[in-house]
């Protein structure tokens, strides 16, 4: 799965279909799903983190079940815009 800048999405996927976001917490994964054009993400679950081939078993489960083929997962960025040390 090649990681790469959401900008950069357009061109490298230019068939449009849902987005997968996931906010990754210490003790919780929260998941959205964005509309097929790309123009809103609506929250869909939270899914308890244990193991994590089980957490990714449940995210794909998800990411089946609406169509999506592409995660974003967000990054927790200090407030001047640099990583925070979560990023790591």
């Amino acid at each position: 799965m090649p990681v790469i800048d959401l900008d950069d999405l357009p061109a490298r996927r230019p068939r449009k279909g849902p987005l997968t976001g996931v906010d990754a917490g210490e003790r919780t994964l929260g998941v959205a799903f964005s509309d097929a054009l790309w123009t809103l993400a609506t929250p869909h679950s939270v899914i308890r983190r244990s193991k994590f081939t089980d957490d990714a078993a449940a995210l794909f489960r998800l990411m089946d079940a609406r169509g999506s083929d592409v995660l974003v997962i967000g990054l927790p960025l200090n407030m001047d815009g640099t990583e925070g040390p979560r990023c790591q």
